[in-house]
């Protein structure tokens, strides 16, 4: 049944076509998977030793390191169920994987997103109260369990947020047929389903904007911008200025 944009669910009366083309006189065929299997094996190393080290170390797990530890786990989680299967789509003319693969690629992809982008906006309050409340936070890097325990509850409610904002991609992931003349061209991993309209895309790709962008971003610029600010009146108001100053005025 045709939707209106080219794609065919029914693959009953269609036919997939073989691509004429050669992809190996394209230079991405090769570069892409080079570039992928870099990035995958650094990653997976640099963040799994990251990982392995506050295991092994329970005494380095405090306030700002719970964040890291969680960034490591969201980019862990992407790095081995996203990357070697989207390396490939580079090299193959449709996605060789099925549908099962397709809704795990892109709901890891998205938590992932969701996991860097709040932990990252949790990092930047963490960073503010650090610079205006220093007393607290030394005791919550020296052991304070009211902290770390707080903390632990913020890295989990953002896992929870992170596969809330997936559920989207697991449920309407799909296979999509693109084709031409009743003739099937490729298929591709597709994450908006063609049954809930030609506006979902949009809306979806709006809200992620919002959510994962201008929120997060506006978040972090505030807290950023008032740590600046507090920076600024710490050194107008400190003794040695005020000092300097009557000084000078003598």
């Amino acid at each position: 049944m045709d939707g209106g944009n080219g794609v065919v669910n029914d693959t009953s009366n269609s036919t997939l076509l073989v691509d004429e083309y050669d992809y190996s006189e394209r230079p991405e065929t090769y570069i892409v998977p080079v570039l992928f299997a870099f990035i995958f094996f650094v990653g997976t190393v640099g963040n799994g030793s990251l990982v392995l080290i506050f295991i092994r170390h329970r005494n380095m797990i405090n306030v700002p390191n719970i964040y890291i530890l969680s960034l490591a786990l969201g980019d862990l989680l992407v790095l081995l169920s996203c990357i070697p299967f989207t390396s490939t789509v580079y090299t193959v003319p449709s996605w060789p994987f099925g549908l099962t693969i397709c809704k795990v690629s892109e709901t890891t992809k998205d938590i992932s997103i969701g996991v860097t982008v709040f932990t990252l906006t949790a990092l930047s309050a963490d960073r503010f109260f650090a610079i205006v409340d220093p007393m607290r936070k030394l005791h919550a890097s020296v052991g304070g369990r009211r902290a770390t325990k707080f903390t632990v509850t913020v890295a989990v409610t953002i896992w929870c947020l992170a596969v809330a904002c997936a559920v989207p991609a697991a449920t309407n992931s799909y296979i999509r047929q693109f084709q031409q003349n009743n003739v099937t061209l490729f298929e591709a991993c597709y994450p908006y389903a063609e049954e809930l309209g030609p506006t979902y895309p949009r809306l979806v790709v709006v809200i992620r904007f919002l959510v994962y962008y201008v929120v997060p971003l506006s978040a972090i610029a505030c807290f950023y911008a008032m740590m600046a600010r507090h920076l600024i009146h710490s050194t107008r108001n400190m003794p040695g200025e005020v000092q300097v100053s009557d000084a000078d005025g003598w």
